[in-house]
């Protein structure tokens, strides 16, 4: 399952970045905000048409566009 599929209040853990051809800046740009391989996280809310994903993540709350959210795959725990 990839973070844009998941509902609103579940919880998961980032299993990979689903494109092998991700460019290596945006694999940085979400690794620094927390967004990576292993780390716990719950989807809070999706903004109004689906553009962006709010997430809570190790205590902080982060917005992912909805194509960003396409490429994180990830372990449903609830």
């Amino acid at each position: 399952m990839t973070l844009a599929e998941m509902q609103n209040g579940q919880r998961g853990r980032v299993a990979k970045f689903v494109a092998a051809d991700l460019e290596s800046f945006t694999q940085m740009k979400l690794v620094a905000m927390g967004l990576a391989p292993g780390c716990e996280l719950q989807l809070v809310r999706r903004a109004p048409f689906g553009r962006s994903i709010q997430i809570k993540l190790a205590g902080a709350s982060v917005c992912v566009n909805h194509q960003l959210a396409q490429q994180v795959h990830i372990e449903v725990t609830s």
